[in-house]
């Protein structure tokens, strides 16, 4: 069985030739580490705070259920 072969150059060659064969004016294109992600940063940040103080809240209980249960 043949593989394919990966050449970065082609990747969204498809979508260029969509857009070469309709009538969209692309006014900018992206390029890769220019977006600001301050804000998915910080949203990640507090996802994980949420979830170890959590996960710690959860230990805590087990740890009290397991002394006090009997």
């Amino acid at each position: 069985m043949a593989q394919k072969i990966h050449r970065p150059e082609e990747e969204g060659a498809l979508a260029r030739e969509a857009l070469a064969n309709s009538k969209v004016h692309v006014t900018s294109y992206h390029e890769p580490g220019t977006m600001d992600i301050t804000r998915q940063q910080e949203t990640f940040v507090t996802f994980m705070r949420f979830a170890t103080r959590m996960a710690m809240v959860i230990i805590v209980l087990l740890i009290f259920l397991a002394i006090f249960n009997g």
